[in-house]
C-alpha cells in the first residue's frame, strides 16, 4: 500500500507543477502579446479609441458643414437680384 508520505509528495509535486506551468503560461502569454503590439505599430493600425474619436470628429464637422451650407444657400437667395446687396450675418448655435 502507499504510504502518507507518498500522497504528500505527489500533491507537492502537483502544486509545484502548477505553479511553474502557470507562470510559463503567463510569461507565454506576455511574450506574445508584446510580439502582436509590436506587429500592429509597425502595420500603423489605430486603436478603437482613436478610431472613435476620428469618427466622432467627422460626423461634428458633417454636421457643421451642412449648417454652413444651408446658411450660404439663404444668403445667395436674397442677393440674387442684387448682388452687392449687404446680407445681415446669422449667429451660429456656437457662436457666443
Amino acid at each position: 500500500m502507499l504510504g502518507k508520505d507518498f500522497f504528500e509528495d505527489a500533491s507537492r509535486l502537483g502544486a509545484g507543477a502548477r505553479g511553474f506551468f502557470g507562470s510559463f503560461v503567463g510569461e507565454v502569454e506576455r511574450m506574445i502579446k508584446t510580439s502582436l503590439e509590436s506587429r500592429l505599430r509597425k502595420l500603423r493600425i489605430v486603436s478603437r479609441e482613436e478610431f472613435e474619436a476620428v469618427k466622432l470628429l467627422a460626423e461634428n464637422t458633417r454636421n457643421e458643414l451642412q449648417v454652413l451650407q444651408e446658411r450660404l444657400s439663404e444668403i445667395e437667395k436674397k442677393r440674387d437680384g442684387n448682388p452687392k446687396a449687404p446680407v445681415k450675418p446669422k449667429k451660429l448655435k456656437n457662436d457666443k
